[in-house]
């Protein structure tokens, strides 16, 4: 072990293929709930009572393809974890987030295999769906410190984290929506008891209100002098928010049909990216006036959030 080292930018490498990865993930995971596959493999972790692994049907096979993706995701993530205490120089900061993205992904298999024996409950859908992307948080968290320069460990901003807690809520009640549609990944599975219509409000609400927060924080920071990488990480979020926005109504008023669901997913998933990157690139905006003297105190008016 002790010839065993990574370089910070081999491991950022790693840290970026565990991350993208897991992005492709959600997306196969979307994938099976679509084809009506969830229940493809009634067991856990074989794929039923008989076999291991079965591709005599179709759903078996899209259920074991994305099982098989799971479990290669976890070898980038086993090295993220280990190699975070092995990087040479020494660089603070990257073991919490490296075991953040092994454990969470853990969790997810452990999760994934309730939800199959539990018959897909919402509840638990739901949960793979929101731990996949706390491994997807954790992953950029540790891409960010293994940067050339380590970014700072600082507040983003109030308006900043409400921007982030409101496409949280938009993201968790979008998760709702699908529970109580007809695409829970079976045709005979449970789904939420809610009124459609009704949840998809709510939803559309959260939507609204998580983009009227954007516009607050855009006209609070009108005239001030911002980086181009804060202008550009705030530009590509409401982009995708626009567009992710939408596919909802475009599906929602076309029957849902399978495909706009899955380019919904996706848009979720790259979405919650954005977000996360408009932090981590607050939290740099605001490192001068963090740890600046005190005659630059009064610029903090002028950095965003």
């Amino acid at each position: 072990m002790e010839r065993w080292t990574l370089t910070v930018r081999r491991f950022r490498q790693v840290a970026w293929v565990t991350t993208v990865g897991l992005c492709v993930l959600i997306v196969a995971g979307g994938v099976v709930r679509l084809t009506g596959s969830g229940l493809g493999c009634d067991d856990w972790p074989n794929c039923n009572s008989a076999t291991f692994v079965d591709v005599s049907t179709g759903h078996a096979a899209i259920e074991q393809v994305n099982r098989l993706l799971s479990g290669l995701i976890g070898i980038p993530a086993l090295i993220m974890a280990i190699g975070s205490f092995r990087v040479r120089p020494r660089r603070h900061g990257l073991v919490g987030p490296s075991l953040g993205v092994l454990l969470a992904i853990l969790a997810n298999g452990v999760v994934g295999g309730l939800a199959v024996r539990g018959d897909l409950h919402p509840a638990l859908v739901q949960s793979h769906f929101v731990l996949a992307l706390v491994a997807v948080t954790f992953g950029m968290v540790a891409i960010d410190r293994a940067q050339d320069v380590p970014a700072p460990h600082l507040s983003v901003g109030p308006w900043n984290l409400l921007l982030a807690v409101g496409t949280a809520v938009a993201l968790v009640t979008g998760t709702v929506v699908t529970g109580t549609g007809p695409h829970a990944g079976d045709e005979d599975v449970r789904r939420w008891g809610f009124d459609i219509s009704t949840v998809a409000r709510i939803h559309s609400v959260a939507v609204l209100a998580t983009i009227g927060i954007f516009l607050v924080l855009m006209w609070r920071r009108r005239g001030t002098d911002v980086s181009r990488r804060y202008r550009s990480a705030l530009s590509t979020w409401v982009f995708v928010a626009v567009v992710q926005g939408a596919i909802g109504y475009l599906q929602y008023f076309n029957g849902v049909p399978e495909v706009l669901v899955g380019a919904h997913i996706a848009g979720a998933t790259l979405l919650w990216v954005a977000t996360v990157r408009v932090l981590q690139v607050a939290a740099h905006e605001r490192a001068p006036v963090a740890a600046g003297p005190a005659h630059l105190a009064g610029v903090g008016d002028a950095l965003p959030g």
